[in-house]
């Protein structure tokens, strides 16, 4: 099992869950089922209109930016831990 941790911004659309454990191999299945549990709101907050993730959206796997390892393509453990993270900008 995985865990996948949100930040409360994302938290907005995941019915406030946090923390959430689940079973998947890959990254890219794990988040088609978080789209499939989380819905709409949840697939328009991390993906584009051709649904891939958001430019400014980060995956950290284990403290690692996915896009250094196989990207959506990086297999998961069952002691994985995913944080999903929208970079902060600001002026």
């Amino acid at each position: 099992m995985v865990k996948i941790v949100f930040p409360s911004i994302i938290a907005k659309v995941t019915n406030g869950e946090r923390e959430v454990i689940i079973s998947a191999s890959t990254i890219n299945e794990a988040l088609a089922q978080l789209s499939s549990r989380y819905g709409k709101s949840f697939e328009e907050t991390i993906f584009d209109s051709s649904g891939k993730p958001k430019r400014f959206m980060n995956f950290y796997l284990n403290g690692r930016n996915i896009r250094f390892i196989n990207n959506l393509s990086t297999s998961l453990k069952n002691t994985d831990v995913l944080t999903i993270l929208p970079s902060i900008g600001g002026g």
